[in-house]
C-alpha cells in the first residue's frame, strides 16, 4: 500500500430485499397497482440522504424474482440500474428464502473484499437477517436497517445500534404516505396484534417438553412456520399416545402459551405459531435454557437456516 495515498473515503453498500418490500407494499396498497414506483422513489431518496450524510453509495443491489412480479418488471429493472442499483434475479422456484441467502452471502463478500465499505444498509424488515446484522457488527461495520416500522422484526430491532433504524415511510413521497395512512385507518388496529387465550396451567408434562423444543430450535424467530415445527416435534418426541404434534400445539394454544395465525403468502398462504412470552410456562422454559441463548452466526449455527430446510413443505400446507 502506498503510504502517500490518502485513506479511502468510507462508503456504503445498499442491499435491498426487493421481493420482501414489493409484497409488503402490494398488500398494504391493495387497489394501487404500482408498488414498484413507490420503492423506486424511496431508494432515490435514500441515496440522496446517504450522500448528504457523507456516505456515498458504492454498491447497490436489489434481489427478487423480477419475472414473477406483475409490476412492469423490465421498467423497474431499468430504473434500478439508472439509480446505480444492480437488479439481481433470484428465481422463486427455488427455496422461499433464497433471496435472503443470496443477499447475506453478497454482504459478507463485500465487507471482506472492500475495506472502504464501512456501512451496510439493509432495506427490509425480515427477522431472517438477525444473524447477518450480528456478523456485520463483529466485522466492525455499521448497519443501517431501513424498514417500515410495523414490518420490522422485534428481534432484528434489538440487534441494531441505537439510532440506526430508518423508517422507510419517511423516504416515501407525500402521496404514498397518504395511501399508507388510508390503509391504516381502513384496517383499524395493526394486523400483527396477537390476542392469546386466557393463561392457564399446561395439562401435561409433554407440553412443557414441546415448549423446550420450540425454544431450542425456533426461539430466534418471532413467528414459527407450522409445517417445520410439526415435523420437528414429531422427530424429537416420537410416537406418544394421545399426544401427537397437532394435539400438543392445541394444548399450548388453549392454555394461552401460543397462538396460530394465518398469513398471506406467494404462491400459498401459510400458518405460523406465535409464542406468548409472558406465559409462566414459557418464561420457565426460557429461564431454564438461558445459558444457550444464541441466535447463531451467519457462517453457521443451530437453527440458522432451519425454516429454509423445510420451505418446500409450504406447497402442502393445510388450507
Amino acid at each position: 500500500m502506498n503510504p502517500s495515498l490518502p485513506p479511502a473515503q468510507p462508503r456504503a453498500a445498499v442491499l435491498i430485499d426487493y421481493q420482501n418490500l414489493y409484497y409488503y407494499l402490494k398488500n398494504r396498497l391493495e387497489g394501487h397497482h404500482m408498488p414498484g414506483e413507490h420503492i423506486l422513489d424511496m431508494l432515490d431518496t435514500l441515496r440522496e440522504r446517504l450522500s448528504e450524510d457523507g456516505v456515498p453509495v458504492a454498491v447497490g443491489r436489489a434481489y427478487a424474482d423480477f419475472s414473477g412480479l406483475d409490476d412492469h418488471a423490465r421498467h423497474v429493472q431499468r430504473a434500478l440500474y439508472l439509480l446505480g442499483i444492480d437488479p439481481r434475479f433470484v428465481p422463486s422456484t427455488m427455496h422461499r428464502n433464497t433471496t435472503d441467502l443470496q443477499l447475506c452471502i453478497d454482504a459478507i463478500d463485500f465487507v471482506e473484499d472492500r475495506p472502504d465499505l464501512r456501512t451496510v444498509v439493509l432495506v427490509s424488515g425480515d427477522r431472517d437477517y438477525v444473524p447477518l446484522v450480528q456478523a456485520l457488527g463483529r466485522r466492525g461495520r455499521e448497519v443501517v436497517m431501513v424498514s417500515f416500522r410495523e414490518h420490522l422484526s422485534a428481534r432484528l430491532f434489538d440487534n441494531i445500534e441505537a439510532g440506526r433504524f430508518l423508517d422507510a415511510e419517511t423516504l416515501m413521497t407525500e402521496e404514498a404516505r397518504d395511501l399508507l395512512q388510508e390503509d391504516h385507518h381502513a384496517n383499524g388496529q395493526p394486523e400483527m396484534t396477537t390476542e392469546f387465550a386466557e393463561v392457564a396451567e399446561l395439562p401435561f408434562d409433554v407440553d412443557i417438553e414441546a415448549l423446550r423444543i420450540i425454544e431450542d430450535y425456533f426461539g430466534q424467530y418471532d413467528e414459527v412456520y407450522l409445517t417445520p415445527l410439526l415435523r420437528k416435534l414429531s422427530e424429537e418426541l416420537g410416537d406418544i399416545e394421545d399426544h401427537d404434534p397437532k394435539s400438543l400445539i392445541g394444548d399450548l394454544e388453549e392454555c394461552g402459551a401460543c397462538r396460530l395465525e394465518r398469513r398471506k403468502g406467494m404462491p400459498y398462504d401459510y400458518t405460523v405459531l406465535i409464542v406468548n412470552r409472558d406465559h409462566p410456562a414459557v418464561r420457565e422454559v426460557q429461564d431454564e435454557m438461558r445459558g444457550g441463548d444464541d441466535f447463531g452466526d451467519f457462517e453457521g449455527g443451530d437453527g440458522a437456516d432451519l425454516d429454509g430446510e423445510y420451505e418446500d413443505d409450504f406447497a402442502v400446507e393445510e388450507e
